[in-house]
Order: C-alpha cells, then structure tokens, then sequence
C-alpha cells in the first residue's frame, strides 16, 4: 500500500514539473520582487515595513492560487482523460489513491512555501520567515484537502475553484466580522439581526481559524514564534483529517 501511495506521489510531483509549476513559482518571485521595490520607493516612511507586508500578502495569496489550480487541473485532467479509470482498474485501493495525490500535493506545496519563503529573506529575519514559511505550508495543506473536497463534490473546475476561493476567504475573515458583528457602533436587537449573529459565530466554529495562519505582522514587527505554529498546526491537522474524510466518502460512493 505504502508503495502505491509513494509511486502516486512520486508521478504528482513529476507532473508539477511538466506543467512548468516550479517557472511560474519563480516568475511569481521576481515580479513580487519588481512590485515590493517599486512600493518601497513610493513610501514616505517604514519603507522595510510596507515593503515586507506587501510583499507577504502577495506571496500567501499567490500560493493559495497556484496550489488550488494546479490540485484542481491536475485532478479533472485525469477525470477527463480516463487515467484515473485506468488506475482503479488496477489492484489499488481509492485510499490509496487519494493519499498519493495528497501527498504528492502537499510536497509541490512545499516546494513554493520553501521558494516564497527564502524571497522573504531579503526582507525580513530568517527565525521569523521560518515561522512564516511552516505557517504557509499548513495553510496550504488545508488547501490542497478543500481543492479535492470541492473537486469531487462537483467534478467542475470554476465550481470547484469558486468554492476554495469562497471557503478561504469566509475561514480569513469570519472571526473579524464575527467580532464587528459582536460589538457594533449601533445596537440592533430585531430577529434578522439576531440571526446573522447566530449564523456568523457559527461559521466561526465550523470554519478553521485562519486568521491566524501566515501573519504579516511576525514579519512586519517580528512578533512571531514558535509557540504560535502549535495552534496552527493542531487546527490544520484536524481540518486535514475531517476533509479528508469527506473527499473519501464523496470518492468511495462515485462510479467511474
């Protein structure tokens, strides 16, 4: 089995090579490069400041993007062209199958985390981009299990993608609406309100908390360490095994 899920990784890797993924990681690079030097000339102050803080952000958006169209394409591709057909009619478990390309994903995550990671280091210091870089890794795993989720939940890319977009953004942002939602300048006591309330702090429970992934400000203002990856990865590691428990479900149930 091991070696199933092992040659499965090994071929999802090598895929990421063909598809150019490593290039277009590095392009990312260096027009991040050409855009946080561009900014850093427009600022009147706190040039490394602004500077590490856009750069940050574009790099983290940047690999939520690339990883969630290279698990998605990769994923319908072999949909598409029978592969995956001619996999299962072979001596393979589908759970084997789907922790090979997990894993295989999870590695080409990795490797742009790593890339992201060492461009940060002209700007900020390496303890608080290794903090930075595990965050991303973790964040990025959750992301590479939500891609499958969503893929064998519609077998359609825009659906697929629109709704990693929708759920990333939703998992970033619930705790703040949550708190503005919480302690409002005007107070309003009418059911509807009430409702939304409920509804938004509920998506706090159900969503991970990943606003507190990849902050800009341990960069920023060199507040990071480690102690802060525990929550982040216990969070990330759970999510990991609840999502994969639904894309299996969703997978074992499918005829192909």
């Amino acid at each position: 089995m091991f070696l199933k899920i092992f040659t499965i990784s090994k071929f999802t890797i090598i895929e990421s090579m063909r598809n150019r993924l490593l290039w277009l990681s590095l392009l990312v690079v260096v027009i991040s490069f050409g855009l946080v030097e561009f900014i850093g000339d427009l600022a009147i102050t706190e040039h490394r400041v602004t500077q590490v803080a856009v750069l940050a952000a574009f790099l983290r958006l940047s690999a939520v993007v690339i990883v969630t169209m290279f698990v998605v394409s990769s994923t319908v591709r072999e949909l598409q062209d029978k592969t995956l057909e001619m996999i299962l009619a072979m001596p393979i478990h589908r759970s084997s199958y789907y922790l090979g390309k997990l894993t295989g994903f999870i590695h080409v995550s990795a490797i742009i985390a790593i890339i992201f990671s060492a461009m940060l280091l002209l700007y900020a210091s390496a303890d608080q981009v290794m903090i930075w870089g595990i965050s991303l890794l973790f964040e990025l795993i959750l992301v590479v299990a939500l891609g499958l989720v969503m893929l064998f939940t519609f077998n359609q890319v825009p659906a697929a993608i629109t709704g990693v977009f929708v759920i990333y953004a939703a998992s970033r942002s619930a705790t703040s609406i949550y708190l503005m939602s919480k302690y409002p300048i005007i107070s309003h006591t009418t059911i509807s309100q009430k409702f939304m309330d409920g509804f938004i702090e509920f998506l706090t429970w159900l969503l991970p908390d990943l606003h507190r992934f990849t902050q800009t400000e341990w960069l920023a203002h060199g507040t990071g360490n480690f102690n802060l990856l525990i929550p982040v990865i216990v969070q990330a590691l759970i999510y990991l095994a609840l999502l994969s428990a639904i894309a299996l479900f969703d997978f074992y149930r499918k005829n192909f």
